[in-house]
């Protein structure tokens, strides 16, 4: 029996080798458990990451065209504010120069106003004189008729008396005396 008793501790040996063995089995099971979710938990963790990183690598790239998109829409801002500024500057001489030219319209308009009231006026002028000579030349005329008329009753005396040759210095006589009238006159004005 004690061969049996020594296979029976041999058993029981083995059997609560076996249980400590169950019990390591089962734990190793539960480690192994846990380390597979940590490994899951890690990887999902890892795409995670690796979608951030990819996202992140997209958000560098989508700021860097927005850093640039700035840095362009900064120049053109410039550029811009200086054609704002050259064109201000352009309306300015031009409103300036506008000026100067409403002035000038202004004044060549007055000096055509005045030019016409001077032309009035002379135009004015010179009718009445032409009025005052074609009065006079009436007047001259109506003095040579008369003149004419005692001219030819002198002739016609003189004919009668035999004068005839007097003629040529009565009417030199008359056209002289015309002449002093029109060159007196015309100095008076």
């Amino acid at each position: 029996m004690d061969i049996a008793n020594g296979v029976v501790s041999k058993m029981e040996a083995l059997e609560r080798d076996n249980a400590s063995k169950k019990d390591e089995i089962q734990s190793l099971k539960m480690e192994i458990e846990s380390l597979r979710r940590e490994a899951e938990e890690l990887e999902s963790e890892m795409n995670a990451a690796e979608e951030a990183g990819s996202e992140a690598v997209v958000l560098s790239s989508v700021l860097e065209d927005r850093e640039r998109m700035l840095r362009f829409l900064e120049r053109e801002t410039k550029t811009l504010k200086q054609m704002n500024a050259e064109g201000e500057m352009k309306v300015r001489d031009l409103e300036r120069r506008i000026g100067v030219l409403e002035v000038r319209e202004s004044e060549e308009r007055c000096k055509r106003v005045r030019m016409e009231e001077e032309m009035r006026e002379k135009v004015c002028e010179k009718e009445k004189q032409i009025e005052r000579l074609k009065q006079r030349i009436i007047y001259l005329e109506e003095a040579k008729g008369v003149e004419m008329e005692q001219n030819s009753e002198i002739e016609d005396e003189e004919e009668k008396k035999g004068l005839g040759f007097m003629w040529p210095l009565v009417a030199a006589g008359g056209a002289a005396v015309v002449a002093v009238f029109y060159f007196y006159f015309r100095k008076r004005r």
